[in-house]
């Protein structure tokens, strides 16, 4: 019976014509090449991880400081717009500022504002007419907490215009 590596180099022979390498030359090769390969496995790996994760990191800590303070900026002005609505379609200006402010604190609390954020809001409303109420007046809030994370101000205003016959 033949060995494999023979009757592979007898296939070779027929078909190029020539002589096939010997059993020592193929392992020479082959001792050859895996030295290569196993000398360079990994290596672009290494320096992939040596060199660009350290500069992804700053990268990541940006994206999320920027995620949390546009998130904080987008609560601040739903919460602006549905406390103003709340006030304008209240029936006085007593009842307005109490209904914008129970608004304000389920919305702080749906949103997902922390018991510290939430205690640091203010509100500060603009009219441009006495009572706020009155015909063809504007009415302007603006809504501000102190974010958790970044201790950054966080403020966003909306205007309503009330209907010249009211």
């Amino acid at each position: 019976m033949k060995s494999p590596n023979k009757h592979i180099r007898e296939k070779i022979n027929a078909r190029t014509g020539e002589e096939a390498p010997s059993n020592d030359e193929v392992q020479s090769m082959h001792a050859t090449l895996w030295n290569k390969y196993r000398a360079e496995t990994g290596s672009a790996i290494v320096e992939f991880v040596v060199l660009a994760i350290p500069l992804f990191i700053p990268i990541f800590m940006y994206v999320n400081h920027f995620a949390s303070v546009s998130g904080n900026e987008e609560i601040a002005r739903v919460m602006a717009r549905e406390g103003l609505r709340a006030y304008v379609a209240s029936d006085s200006d007593h009842a307005g500022r109490v209904v914008s402010a129970q608004a304000l604190s389920i919305i702080a609390t749906q949103l997902g504002l922390s018991n510290e954020e939430i205690k640091s809001l203010n509100t500060h409303y603009e009219c441009s007419n006495q009572p706020c109420l009155s015909a063809d007046g504007r009415i302007r809030l603006t809504v501000t907490f102190i974010d958790r994370e970044s201790h950054r101000i966080v403020e966003a205003s909306a205007q309503e215009y009330v209907s010249p016959w009211m």
